[in-house]
């Protein structure tokens, strides 16, 4: 909540931007704002300003009016030319001037970085509403300024209630929230269904065996032996699931596999846009990965969840759906978790070493007798 300083003033906004550029695993849990905030405000217009990589991700969504795609990314890579930065100007100008046309009464950075602050400041938008905790000196560009760095930063506070508090100073309802995904596009599902073939059907588990943290690595070596006690101990297939860079990883893990292993594991890294995964999440009931936007993906459609924690908070960074979500780190817990730094100040990542991988398989091997045995109860009920 907000604390008792804070007042919920009465509003009657018709044209509400969120704004969140990046990253995909922090687009996840911003999908909730648009739902609470249509619930508030049935007949306004939504809009959110995100980097065109990520714009997939909330396309089709039902509570969106308006996506402004942001070239940000673009423009930082080709600002190394100076011959580029009149076309840099009127290309950010035009972005700007899409966002003005709406005439959007109100606007939410529920990101809270110098990069996003600026955009509705740019746009003329009043009031902006945003965090108070300073970062990058975003604070100075909003008219409204909520939960101090104290607050923002707390380990065991949710990252989307923090979002949700802003919901809040707009009137939106934040008690009961949930997030759901954009409907999987009808290509994207086509697309999988060719991919997702086995000799042998059975229950598909999700890994996701990488991050761009390195701090929140789990050692290949322990995937690679979590891998081998799956197929080994259980009769599930497996697909492993990545980007781009991650194929290089993956296919270690594959290559360490004998043949008959290796015909119930698919390695789809780097071959899933992110409406792929949105469709791929439909098809995996359990998945397995550290602190990365895949686990979001699948918590948010309601996939039973194993999340491997060690510099991120659990409690503040964690996935949220409607499935079961167990969310591990290393015991004991070292005293520097969580630092939240993205590489280990001691070059060791202990934290995530000593997650051990018997524990992380008992698990599992739990989430999957817990699948079966509802599946069987489902089968076994007579038809109404």
């Amino acid at each position: 909540m907000l604390g008792p300083a804070v007042r919920v003033p009465i509003r009657n906004f018709k044209r509400i931007l969120i704004v969140r550029l990046s990253s995909l695993g922090d687009v996840i849990q911003t999908l909730p704002i648009p739902t609470v905030v249509r619930e508030a405000y049935p007949d306004a217009e939504i809009g959110w300003a995100i980097d065109r990589e990520l714009a997939p991700a909330i396309a089709g969504h039902p509570d969106i009016n308006h996506i402004h795609l942001c070239d940000r990314l673009i423009w930082s890579r080709r600002l190394k030319n100076p011959f580029e930065w009149f076309r840099i100007a009127a290309e950010a100008r035009r972005f700007i001037e899409e966002i003005r046309g709406v005439g959007y009464d109100c606007a939410l950075d529920v990101q809270g970085l110098l990069k996003s602050a600026v955009i509705p400041l740019f746009a003329g938008i009043r009031p902006r509403i945003g965090f108070a905790h300073g970062r990058e000196l975003s604070h100075l560009f909003y008219t409204e300024r909520y939960l101090s760095n104290v607050q923002y930063f707390d380990h065991d506070r949710m990252h989307v209630d923090h979002m949700m508090a802003l919901a809040e100073t707009i009137g939106c309802h934040i008690d009961n929230y949930s997030v759901r995904l954009p409907p999987a596009a009808p290509a994207s599902r086509a697309k999988i269904d060719a991919l997702v073939r086995f000799g042998r059907p059975s229950t598909i588990v999700g890994i996701a065996p990488a991050t761009q943290w390195k701090s929140k690595q789990w050692p290949i070596e322990h995937w690679l032996s979590l891998l081998k006690m799956i197929l080994q101990r259980t009769n599930v297939n497996v697909v492993l699931i990545g980007a781009p860079s991650d194929a290089v990883q993956t296919s270690h893990l594959i290559e360490a596999l004998d043949d008959a292993a290796r015909a119930r594991v698919l390695d789809l890294a780097g071959k899933t846009s992110i409406v792929d995964l949105y469709a791929l999440v439909e098809r995996i009931p359990i998945m397995v990965a550290a602190d990365t936007a895949p686990l979001h993906i699948a918590g948010a459609a309601g996939c039973t969840l194993i999340g491997l924690f060690g510099a991120t908070p659990t409690h503040r960074t964690g996935p949220i759906g409607s499935g079961p979500i167990t969310l591990m780190t290393a015991e004991p817990k070292l005293a520097c978790q969580p630092c939240q730094e993205r590489v280990c100040r001691f070059g060791t990542t202990e934290c995530m070493r000593n997650l051990r991988v018997e524990r992380v398989f008992a698990v599992l091997d739990y989430a999957l007798r817990a699948s079966e045995a509802s599946d069987r109860k489902l089968a076994s009920r007579p038809d109404r």
